[in-house]
């Protein structure tokens, strides 16, 4: 093969062939170095140990599969195929699989999540908020198949006031996460509860997956009642226990967190129903007791006689009581009368002196009125000389007449406007005249001027049709 020339995608392409038979899943081991996640999902890093590095890429399909974040410092198990990148002529590893060394790929994406959350501070102390005293409406996230459900009810419907509302979710497997999520967020936000269970019973760190994952945390983080976080056993920790308002170590343990409350107010109400019922035990020997030394003396003989007595003066008391009231009642009726008399008086005193006064003020009155009217009429009078004097029949009076074209109410003003022939009509001060245009007189130069200049507006000028 010495004496063959290669073109550089024929070499590569023959280099790859002999890369992926003898170079096909190979693992190695190192350090991510330079991780650049790509706008696709793509992985680029490059792996390396104390005296050599290597480029790697893993695609979208492959690192959406991982369980824990890629990060730079992190020692992980590298498995795949070795290539060469045609564009660049550089030698690179596929990798199909990516695990961490030391912690595994669960427990590393556990660690990483716990980091970044307390971080935020979800885990803080101070956001976390006690349980209701008294609930009387219990919300369970969990799965309706599981022992749990079972366990949880049997220690809160002891309590038969108290209600229990179920959000069924998967709990474990593909898409369990978003499910708890979804079912906490409906459950809690419906205002139809005043605390939250969540939880599910033992199993593997891979069965309780679900509770690690961050939708679940950020659902409990955001629910407005507080949430009890009762997943696995004792031994068991997740991502659920660190954000709930209080982790409790069972599912059953969880119930009786909730119920604590009641069961202590329950204790005490038996408490005081059995110390209530001592101390009236006790009153009522003693009251027995005095009875039966009362019933012996000589001054329980007495009573008879007194009470005898006693009634005897409250009977006296109740006729003086009422020769009182009508007293009283004679009293009251003289009061009144004596006060309708002094009401009377100062009208009685005052009548003749009231009537003289109003008839001065009303003859006072007629004469204003009577004055008030005779000086409107003569103004009226006035105004009605003057507009008789001013109006069109006054100047027809007068030897003026008005001529208007037959057809036309305006006043004729100029003979020009008019041609032979035409039928004119004359207003008189008695009676109207029609005639016919002869011819026109041709205008004066006295007239043509008056015409042209300044002229004096007349009473049948057209300020509106006179």
């Amino acid at each position: 093969m010495s004496d063959r020339t290669w073109t550089v995608s024929g070499l590569i392409r023959a280099v790859n062939e002999l890369l992926e038979q003898g170079f096909s899943g190979v693992r190695v081991e190192g350090e991510v170095t330079n991780l650049k996640p790509s706008g696709r999902g793509h992985l680029y890093f490059t792996l390396k140990d104390e005296a050599a590095s290597l480029d790697c890429v893993m695609w979208a399909s492959r690192a959406a599969r991982l369980r824990f974040e890629v990060e730079d410092g992190l020692a992980v198990l590298c498995t795949g195929s070795l290539t060469v990148y045609p564009q660049r002529g550089r030698f690179q590893l596929v990798a199909d699989e990516l695990e961490p060394l030391g912690l595994g790929a669960l427990q590393l994406a556990f660690e990483q999540l716990k980091r970044r959350l307390d971080a935020e501070g979800l885990f803080a102390a101070e956001r976390k908020r006690p349980l209701p005293g008294l609930p009387s409406r219990v919300g369970i996230v969990t799965s309706l198949s599981g022992a749990a459900l079972h366990d949880m009810l049997r220690v809160l419907l002891r309590f038969p006031h108290l209600e229990v509302i179920v959000a069924p979710a998967a709990v474990q497997g593909s898409g369990a996460a978003a499910d708890i999520a979804a079912a906490l967020g409906r459950l809690a936000g419906s205002g139809l509860v005043d605390v939250v269970i969540v939880g599910r019973g033992g199993g593997s760190l891979e069965d309780l997956w679900a509770f690690n994952e961050e939708p679940v945390a950020r659902a409990i983080a955001a629910s407005p009642v507080p949430v009890i976080s009762g997943v696995g056993h004792e031994v068991d920790f997740t991502i659920a226990d660190f954000v709930a308002d209080i982790r409790a170590t069972t599912p059953t343990q969880a119930a009786e967190l909730v119920v604590a409350q009641l069961e202590r107010q329950a204790r005490r109400l038996d408490e005081a129903q059995s110390t209530l019922l001592r101390d009236l035990t006790r009153q009522r020997v003693l009251a027995r007791t005095r009875l039966a030394g009362l019933a012996g003396s000589s001054g329980l003989a007495r009573v008879p006689h007194r009470m005898r007595l006693l009634r005897s003066r409250l009977a006296r008391a109740e006729r003086l009581r009422a020769v009182f009231g009508r007293l009283k009642e004679r009293a009251l009726a003289r009061l009144d009368r004596a006060a309708g008399v002094l009401r009377q008086l100062p009208a009685l005193i005052a009548a003749g002196g009231h009537r003289r006064v109003v008839e001065s003020r009303r003859q006072q009155l007629a004469q204003l009125a009577r004055a008030r009217v005779s000086r409107a009429r003569v103004a009226i009078d006035g105004h009605q000389r003057a507009l008789s004097h001013l109006g069109p029949r006054m100047v027809l009076e007068r030897g003026y007449s008005i001529t208007t074209v037959a057809g036309d109410p305006r006043p004729l003003r100029d003979a020009s406007a008019v041609a032979p022939g035409v039928e004119l009509h004359t207003t008189l001060a008695r009676g109207e005249l029609r005639s016919i245009v002869a011819k026109r007189a041709p205008r004066s130069a006295e007239s043509a001027a008056a015409t042209e200049g300044d002229r004096q507006p007349s009473l049948f000028d057209d300020q509106g049709e006179g």
